[in-house]
């Protein structure tokens, strides 16, 4: 039974409205809710949490896993985001340009692929019958876990929420394999996607305006805050000037509004590659 919403997946799907806290596990019936003291129910639910957080470090791992494009050198990273929801961060995107090499050391700024690359990991650990729902109930074994809290001494009444959970939940296993072959990598360059350099070009046009406005330093504007629940995201962009480059770093609307229509155009060739792979239906 599938009991989390679907996650955004787009790369720049709009920022949404407020929704729902994510509910808790069912506990399973064949598993004790009790085994010698301790609240297995509740560490099951506090493991749920806990298999969702380590999306965030397995995509960090695979975004700076550069892939190779033949005669072509990968540059720094001028646009990327990351995404996060109650549970922790579930996603993250960047552009970044590949450029024709000329020697060991130089490249041709004339022959540059524009390259999009995303990487999700979107199945939900309370969808019982996907790949980490299936995972977190196979993995789960509460004698290992009474095992292992006796080992490092954590008391049948400790606070669950407070126990270090990388300590807590060590005995049953490393998540990382299960997360990295269910992660979904999506790339499209330039070539395939026209659309994405003529945005990128429309964007070099344009000014970012920021006032300085430190926080506690003299008057602090209101800053809206994200609606409960909903999905955050984090945006940067790197910049050229005449002293040096900047990167522009922000969180909600504040960058991500200038790069929405590049995002709409990514998307757009995404789901026409997608389209495309389709089977095709004759009568």
């Amino acid at each position: 039974m599938v009991r989390a919403p679907l996650l955004l997946l787009a790369f720049g799907a709009a920022i949404p409205a407020i929704a729902a806290p994510p509910p808790p596990p069912l506990h399973p019936d064949d598993l004790p809710r009790v085994l010698d003291g301790y609240d297995v129910a509740g560490y099951y639910s506090r493991y749920s949490y806990w298999l969702e957080a380590q999306k965030g470090p397995v995509i960090d791992v695979l975004m700076a896993e550069i892939p190779a494009i033949d005669g072509y050198r990968a540059l720094d990273p001028i646009v990327g985001y990351r995404k996060f929801v109650d549970y922790g961060h579930y996603q993250s995107g960047e552009i970044r340009s590949y450029c024709r090499v000329i020697d060991d050391w130089r490249s041709d700024p004339s022959d540059c692929l524009i390259v999009s690359r995303k990487i999700n990991i979107p199945f939900a650990v309370l969808d019982d019958d996907g790949p980490l729902g299936k995972y977190m109930r196979r993995s789960f074994d509460p004698a290992k876990l009474v095992a292992g809290l006796k080992a490092k001494a954590v008391a049948r009444d400790a606070d669950l929420w407070r126990a270090p959970p990388d300590a807590v939940f060590a005995s049953l296993g490393s998540p990382v394999p299960s997360l990295r072959e269910n992660a979904q990598i999506t790339q499209v360059d330039s070539a395939q996607c026209p659309a994405m350099r003529d945005e990128l070009t429309r964007l070099e046009t344009r000014e970012m305006r920021f006032a300085i406005d430190m926080t506690t330093v003299a008057d602090d504007r209101v800053v809206a805050a994200p609606p409960p629940h909903s999905v955050r995201r984090e945006d940067f962009l790197r910049l050229r000037t005449a002293t040096g480059f900047v990167t522009v770093t922000g969180d909600q609307r504040s960058v991500y509004d200038h790069l929405a229509p590049v995002y709409a155009a990514i998307d757009a060739c995404e789901a026409a590659q997608a389209k495309s792979r389709l089977p095709t239906v004759t009568d």
